[in-house]
Order: structure tokens, then sequence, then C-alpha cells
């Protein structure tokens, strides 16, 4: 086993995900008790929520991907053990913001052009592929800083200039971590999160001096996923007040999160009728690369355990290890991730006892390794080629933003990977790549003339104001 895979494993171990065999050959076949097993730990779980709430444009509550109980209950611990409050993750995204600041300073000093806003996304999430990291956000002096090495050399700096300020940084980060760590964060449990109405239809988190918004529609939606996560029905609103503390708690500790991360473009996620045309299909209804904020669905796979698994996370992809079901892909647009992750994928096809699938969507960068692997395994049953102009996404960012759509900025490519039975039970067909081809038609044009927006955003006075 590879010091990648040993790390993998032993974090799948954390989560009770166990990490699959290399290929069919590897697997122990599971004796009868043992399939019986996992077939009454399937049956405690309900084939569907039972939720009152009609889908609607931003998630769909009647939709459940049926998982393994007791896996379930041993991520719960997991993510029990990784505590998190309003006052820590305010102290976090100070040192996530200085560290930014930091990088910013270390393009100048290169004399190069401006880095991307998800520069230290790149960083960090690339880092976690490949090294244990100590904390969800800041990398520590074992990080892998090949990620904003390869963003510093695409913006002009030289191999000997870029290598530098990445080990400065990454000591820095270590400095900033260590100082992180020492601080005592049981005081801030105490405190009260206050929850507020603002302008435009906006609810306003607010904790001491710092403060996060989300759309009325996007609060309601987490408020159920929460409740839900607590086992009960109906969607939330009649909370205990202690329960009703504790998921304000939670809820700003989670926009505070994605709101330390400015890459919203890795954030994007497909529109509602992508999704509706995947469940009818494929019945798709779980994501590998997720957020609260953006899912579809009240089961999926998301970055951060932590603040995410009270909402229905079930944690990272790279230590999910379906056996069967079909599942939508779209990863943060980083081509080792998304290498990564088609490793990943390769293993969980050989290994599957059941119908599996994992419908891919990424940019058609057709040079790098990632896509190239996809297009050629043998899991490959079609591939769909999406122009940049005929199609769009969600924002990263919708939760805040008056605007729900964006223009893709790159062609598209959508891979079906199949195993057998899953070819049998979810057959590709001409008629379903039309349906999705529509489906991912941009709606922003539409979005922008119903409010009256200048491509820029601004507001466009109309003839009756």
């Amino acid at each position: 086993m590879d010091p990648l895979e040993a790390i993998l494993a032993s974090m799948a171990s954390a989560t009770g995900n166990a990490s699959p065999p290399k290929s069919k050959d590897d697997a122990a076949p599971a004796s009868k008790s043992t399939s019986k097993k996992r077939e009454r730990e399937c049956e405690t779980l309900p084939a569907s929520p039972s939720s009152s709430t009609p889908p609607s444009g931003i998630w769909n509550p009647q939709q459940q991907m049926l998982l393994d109980a007791a896996a379930l209950r041993q991520l719960e611990d997991a993510a029990r053990a990784r505590s998190v409050n309003p006052a820590m993750e305010i102290a976090r995204q100070q040192t996530v913001r200085a560290l930014c600041n930091k990088i910013r300073r270390a393009s100048e000093d290169l004399g190069i052009g401006k880095l991307p806003n998800a520069a230290y996304e790149t960083w960090q999430f690339t880092s976690q592929l490949t090294v244990k990291e100590l904390d969800p956000l800041i990398p520590h002096a074992g990080s892998d800083y090949s990620g904003l090495f390869e963003e510093l050399r695409k913006a002009g700096a030289t191999k000997s200039g870029a290598t530098k300020k990445c080990k400065e940084l990454t000591r820095e980060s270590e400095r900033m971590l260590r100082r992180f760590g020492q601080q005592d964060f049981v005081a801030g449990k105490k405190k009260k999160v206050h929850v507020a109405a603002a302008e435009d239809d906006v609810r306003q988190l607010s904790y001491g001096n710092s403060t996060v918004k989300l759309s009325t529609a996007h609060f309601a939606k987490l408020r159920e996923m929460y409740a839900r996560k607590l086992g009960m029905s109906g969607d939330g609103s009649s909370m205990t007040p202690k329960h009703q503390r504790s998921f304000e708690s939670a809820l700003f500790c989670l926009l505070l999160r994605y709101d330390s991360l400015d890459g919203g473009g890795f954030q994007a996620a497909l529109n509602e009728k992508c999704f509706d045309v995947l469940l009818k299909g494929f019945d798709c209804k779980m994501e590998c690369f997720a957020s609260p904020l953006n899912c579809r669905y009240s089961r999926f796979c998301s970055a951060f355990l932590d603040t995410d698994f009270a909402f229905g996370s079930v944690g990272s992809f790279f230590d999910f290890s379906p056996r069967s079901g079909c599942f939508e892909a779209n990863p943060p647009f980083i081509p080792k991730v998304i290498k990564r992750m088609a490793d990943h994928m390769t293993a969980l096809l050989n290994a599957a006892d059941g119908p599996l699938a994992f419908i891919v969507i990424i940019p058609a960068w057709q040079d790098t390794e990632g896509w190239q692997q996809l297009n050629a395994s043998r899991y490959n049953q079609t591939h769909l080629l999406v122009p940049q102009k005929q199609h769009g996404y969600c924002e990263g960012k919708q939760q805040i933003r008056k605007t729900r759509w964006r223009i893709a900025s790159f062609d598209t490519s959508v891979f079906f990977w199949q195993n057998s039975k899953a070819c049998n039970k979810w057959p590709v067909t001409e008629e379903k790549l039309e349906s999705l081809k529509s489906a991912f038609k941009s709606k922003q044009a539409d979005e922008r003339d119903a409010l009256g927006l200048r491509k820029s955003g601004k507001r466009v006075r109309s003839a009756k104001d």
C-alpha cells in the first residue's frame, strides 16, 4: 500500500467507510450472514424521507439515497470528535484571510500577475489529496504546496521563485496554525448566535462583530435538513428552543466556513432541471461533491465533515465507498482533484457487487491526465460534450446572491461511467442525452431580464420607475 492509500485507508476507517480493494480478485467474498446483516442495517432506514416540502429550485427533499445505517452511526461519532463553534470558526477565517493576504503579497514580490481568487483553495484541496491535514482549512508544515506552486507558475513566476515563496508560505501557515491551536474557544460555546430578518428576503446571523447572511429560502432548506438529521419530522419550524439555538450555531459555522473560500466557481452546481433528468433517467439522487448550501438532495458528500454533517453530509467522497447506486460528480475544477476522483471511482467500480454508476461533469480539458483517464476508461459508456455558450450552472454562492445562474466558463464534458450491471439497469440513450443537453441551457439571460439587471449586475431602471 502506497502512502496515499494508507492515508485514505486511515481516514476511511475513522469515518466508518471501508476502503475498496483494487480489484474484484483482491476482495474476499462476503458471507451470507454478512450480506443479511447489511440488508438489515439498510432496512432500518426509510426508503424515502417524510417531508411535506415540495421540490424547489434549490433542493428536492422528496428523494434521499439509502445508505448503510452502521456507517452513518460511525460517521456521527467521527463528526462529534471534530468540535466546531462560532468563536473557533471566526478565528479560523481570520487565519485564512491573513494567509490569503500573504499569498497576494508573495505574488507582488515575484512581480507576476494577479492570482485567481481560488488560489488558496487550490493549495488546500490539492494538499488534502496526499497529506493528512491537521485542520480543515489551514495548511501545516508538511502540506503539499504543489497546487499553489502551479498557480504561481501559471501567473508567470520562475520555478525557483515559486518554490521559494511556497516554502515561505508553508512555514508561515504552520506558525499561524500553531497559534490558532493555542487559543481557548470553550468560552465561545456559551455565547448565542443572533438571527434577524434583513433586507430583500434575507436572514442575518451575527456572533459578536461577525455577520453572515443567506436567503430566506436557503435558511428554510438548511433548517429542515438540520431537523431531519435529528430525526424530526416537518420543516424544523417547531424545534425546541434548545435545538433552535444549536441549529443557529451550526448554521453560523457552516456559512462562515464557506465564506472563507473565495472560489465560488468551485462550488457551482447543476441546475434543478439537470438533476431532474438524471433522477428520472438514472435514479441519480446523491452528489459526490456538494455542500449543504448547494446540494440537491439531503444526503451528499462534501469537503467538511465537521460543519456539514449536521446538515446531511457523509464526508469526503474520497472516504466514501458505495458498492451500488448512481451518483453525480461535479468536482472542484482542479486537475489533480479530477485525477484523484477518477482513481477512486475506478477502485469503487472494480469492487462493486451491484449496479454502480457515476455521471461526471468536468471542463473539457482534453490535455489533462484526469480527462484522458475518464475518457479512455473501460467504464466510460458515453462522453457528452456541451459547448460553452450552450449551457450554464448555478452560482456557487447563490445563497447570498440576487441571481442564481452563471454562464459556463468552458466547454463541459459529461462522462457516464457504469459497470455492466448499471448499464443494464440505467442504459444511456440518445433521448436521455438530448434531455440533459436541453436542461443544461443557461438561464442567466432570462433571469437578468426578469430582474431588470444589466450584464454588470446593476439594476436597470424600468420605464415605470
